[in-house]
């Protein structure tokens, strides 16, 4: 297999660069003022719409397919390198957004996508290199997750409520905790969330935010102060778009 397609480490002791790392946001604030200005045309092209919804679909699934592909053929599937992180929930999510246009699934990705695939561009892995596939699928993956999202606000004028807000702190709630059981038995970090200690936030920046029970209380006040924050800057800009 190619060195660009292999995701173990390979160079030792590598750290992003600031071009690597802030790149990927340049282009997607580019595109974001692109499609936004080219709101009105899309709305009114519908073959235009359809066609640019199915590549972002095509290209994340392209990216996010080719990952497990090389993932569970070099190490197998395990409990380990499943897509139940939230970030590749959200992919999936996202992708089959951009061929039903289902209403529920935007309400939940433009909260756990949009907030996730930020914090991930924001806090990259700190070993991807441009030279390997896995720096284009981390940025492409995550990039599409904000985008797509973003994509339904402008272009099919998709608003959430505080019930919606709601019920999706509610769904994100029962599928942490089913992941939280997850992960206290098989060692995982699944959504970061573990009920004892913060093993599942190792080496990122929520391993602060407490240590044992408190760990997982303060990450529930992190998690909810977050949610509800984010419906006041969608309230807000829906107010400005109109």
């Amino acid at each position: 297999m190619s060195k660009f397609f292999s995701l173990s480490n390979i160079e030792v002791n590598y750290q992003i660069t600031f071009f690597e790392k802030f790149t990927p946001i340049f282009i997607l604030i580019f595109i974001i003022i692109t499609l936004y200005l080219m709101r009105n045309k899309l709305r009114n092209n519908k073959l235009l719409d359809k066609k640019l919804r199915y590549s972002f679909a095509i290209i994340s699934s392209i990216f996010l397919t080719l990952y497990y592909i090389l993932e569970w053929s070099s190490n197998g599937v395990t409990v380990y390198n499943l897509p139940l992180h939230i970030c590749f929930i959200s992919n999936i999510l996202c992708i089959i957004l951009c061929f039903t246009k289902n209403k529920n699934l935007f309400n939940f990705v433009v909260f756990t996508g949009v907030l996730g695939g930020i914090s991930s561009l924001l806090a990259p892995e700190l070993d991807l290199s441009f030279k390997y596939f896995r720096y284009y699928q981390f940025m492409i993956c995550h990039l599409s997750i904000i985008l797509i999202p973003i994509y339904f606000i402008f272009i099919y004028k998709y608003t959430v409520t505080i019930k919606d807000t709601f019920k999706v702190i509610f769904l994100t709630e029962i599928l942490g905790i089913c992941l939280g059981i997850f992960n206290e038995i098989y060692g995982s970090n699944y959504m970061f969330v573990s009920f004892t200690s913060n093993y599942a936030a190792k080496d990122s920046v929520l391993s602060y935010i407490g240590e044992g029970y408190f760990y997982f209380i303060n990450l529930q006040f992190l998690f909810l102060i977050t949610m509800l924050l984010w419906y006041l800057i969608l309230k807000f800009s829906y107010k400005y778009l109109k």
